[in-house]
């Protein structure tokens, strides 16, 4: 039922995946994100439900909650059990200081997704991009999530590519998320209007020659192990190299919801998030501002490309089905 309801909703342009913003309060200072000077409103559970099934009733099928820092509601698992309960996967998206105790085990036994963010194997470059001294406890926790015997959904270690990355760290990223059992996939550093990724010069890129290294280095990784990331890291290495991008997904295959429970097409435009009534009375409108956007700063937020750029590529990917089903078999997936 579930699957049927998202292939509806792709063949009629509908949003597949919710980002929902569980809060903007955040325990870290990212010099590449504005979030976490926001002040922060967020729902009730109860609220938080009302919302799920709505949004089920629409089609959704899937959920990144996201911050700020998720881990810092208490009511974080709860809130994984409204969304399993609409039929709609949840995938947490963490700076993982938090993920101990008993949440790894909690999520681990709902069969949630879970991706930590980890940008460097280096603690004093960790520090300089995340802005606290949290590399030995993220490590920690992640090696300690590694031990959960059952572990359910897909974990994934994930890295923003800034301009004080290397091939050489990237490489010991890898081995530590594989050393731990957890996938490992990284992204491009993004500043376009300040909304979410906030520029600073330190990380900005200048050279793209070693960017592009990097993603040409997991894209030919990928193609053995993942071949829908490989697709997906070719289009990385087009927008590193500043070339045209195709329309994103916004407002057609995924949509943002604020911790206040009002939505916008993507997190660039989460200062004029509106009732989803409201904001769909104006869809052209937005569609328009989109395209101009996509036109005039495009940027590369995977939540609000990866769809679009599999969906372009269906065809293509079909010949490549029994590779793809194989690989997902043995090596997991994260989608």
């Amino acid at each position: 039922m579930r699957y049927l309801r998202i292939a509806e909703s792709m063949f009629r342009r509908r949003p597949i995946l919710l980002i929902f913003d569980v809060t903007r309060r955040c325990n870290q200072r990212c010099r590449m994100c504005n979030i976490w000077r926001e002040r922060s409103e967020d729902m009730s559970l109860e609220e938080i439900r009302i919302k799920a099934e709505m949004l089920r009733d629409r089609g959704m099928g899937y959920v990144f909650l996201q911050g700020g820092e998720p881990t810092l509601r208490p009511d974080l698992v709860e809130i994984v059990d409204v969304f399993s309960a609409c039929g709609i996967k949840p995938t947490v998206i963490t700076n993982g200081i938090l993920l101990q105790g008993t949440l790894p085990e909690q999520l681990a036994a709902r069969r949630c997704n879970v991706a930590v963010s980890l940008d460097s194997m280096n603690p004093d470059i960790f520090k300089q991009i995340r802005g606290v001294d949290a590399f030995a406890k993220v490590t920690e926790n992640i090696r300690e999530a590694s031990k959960i015997k059952q572990r359910g959904g897909n974990w994934a270690v994930t890295s923003t590519i800034t301009a004080v990355s290397t091939l050489k760290d990237i490489q010991a990223l890898e081995s530590f998320a594989a050393e731990c059992g957890f996938m490992y996939a990284i992204r491009p550093y993004i500043h376009v209007s300040g909304a979410a990724g906030k520029r600073d010069d330190a990380l900005a890129y200048g050279d793209t020659a070693p960017i592009v290294e990097i993603f040409a280095y997991m894209r030919d990784r990928a193609r053995t192990s993942n071949y829908l990331a490989s697709v997906v890291y070719d289009e990385h290495i087009r927008y590193v190299r500043r070339e045209p991008q195709p329309m994103c997904d916004a407002l057609t295959r995924s949509i943002v919801m604020s911790p206040r429970g009002d939505f916008a097409p993507c997190i660039e435009f989460t200062g004029e998030s509106a009732p989803l009534g409201e904001m769909y009375s104006k869809k052209d409108e937005w569609i328009r501002r989109c395209a101009e956007c996509n036109r005039e700063t495009p940027c590369f937020y995977n939540d609000a490309r990866e769809i679009g750029i599999l969906w372009r590529k269906k065809l293509h990917l079909a010949l490549s089905f029994p590779r793809i089903i194989m690989q997902m078999i043995r090596y997991g997936n994260f989608f």
